[in-house]
């Protein structure tokens, strides 16, 4: 399906986009945004360009902007990691207590190695 999705849009011009779904790294500055898109990231963007610089202010943007749902998913995912610092290689879900906002106390499932 992806390939087909990206065959259509290299046959339409559309050579950013397809290369994107071939999980090649693309480009996304803010002059390549649209204008709705320039408008609503416009004063943030320029914020960070003054206080962070350019790089930081480019790397922000593709975060916001450039990545799918999932990519931002995987990207800020973290492994789970057992004591000796180590990946798990098996887990399982422990049921912890956890505060609510109102005071009352409710059961939390999290995430545990069972190494």
């Amino acid at each position: 399906m992806r390939f087909a999705i990206a065959a259509a849009l290299v046959f339409c011009g559309h050579s950013t986009l397809a290369s994107a779904q071939e999980g090649e790294t693309r480009a996304c500055t803010f002059g390549e945004l649209s204008v709705e898109a320039q408008k609503r990231y416009q004063s943030r963007y320029k914020r960070r360009v003054k206080n962070d610089g350019q790089a930081f202010a480019d790397a922000w943007l593709f975060d916001q902007v450039c990545l799918t749902a999932e990519e931002r998913k995987a990207k800020n995912r973290k492994p789970l990691l057992d004591k000796d610092g180590k990946p798990c290689t098996k887990t399982r879900l422990e049921m912890r207590v956890t505060p609510g906002y109102d005071g009352a106390m409710s059961m939390t499932p999290i995430t545990v190695c069972a190494n």
